[in-house]
């Protein structure tokens, strides 16, 4: 291995190591703003294990810190020999953590979008006039958890570049 491949693995990995510790944190931040939000007025109480989505997005994110944590230890701490079945597992993983995580922000955004805006066609008005605190929480905890997304997205390239640029696509 040339000077010149060992500086792109050095910052390829460099950069791997700053979107997993990222979305670590993100996630985490996300998590603890949902689970931190509830209110309780003349109108009744309301926390995020309340709402599905917002089970979902607290549950999303906890296994996407988790796997961040676990993810970023791999790729740093262990550094072993490039094996396909070690770059396949870590591409593998980042897609379902992307894709998790991405429909979890999702289903919570319609949520607070219904919580903002209501639905007239129903007769639902917005909830938001009554719990604008927990609105406007639950809509940073859903910009974070997208912001997640995006580096999650980054990570897949990354992996999928990775893997797709040193071996084969399997055969049918």
């Amino acid at each position: 291995m040339d000077k010149t491949d060992q500086n792109v693995n050095r910052t390829e990995r460099t950069v791997e190591s700053v979107l997993r510790v990222a979305s670590m944190a993100l996630s985490i931040a996300s998590l603890v703003i949902m689970i931190k939000n509830s209110i309780a007025n003349d109108f009744g109480s309301l926390s995020y294990s309340t709402l599905g989505a917002f089970k979902y997005l607290v549950t999303a994110n906890g296994v996407c810190a988790a796997y961040s944590v676990l993810s970023a230890i791999f790729v740093i701490a262990i550094p072993c020999p490039i094996s396909k079945p070690r770059l396949w597992t870590l591409f593998l993983l980042d897609q379902v953590v992307t894709y998790a995580v991405l429909a979890a922000g999702a289903v919570s955004a319609e949520t607070v979008y219904l919580a903002y805006k209501g639905n007239l066609n129903i007769t639902w008005s917005s909830a938001c006039d009554y719990y604008g605190i927990f609105c406007h929480k639950a809509l940073v905890s859903v910009l974070l958890t997208f912001l997640v997304s995006v580096l999650y997205v980054s990570l897949s390239f990354i992996s999928s570049y990775r893997l797709f640029s040193r071996f084969e696509a399997p055969k049918h």
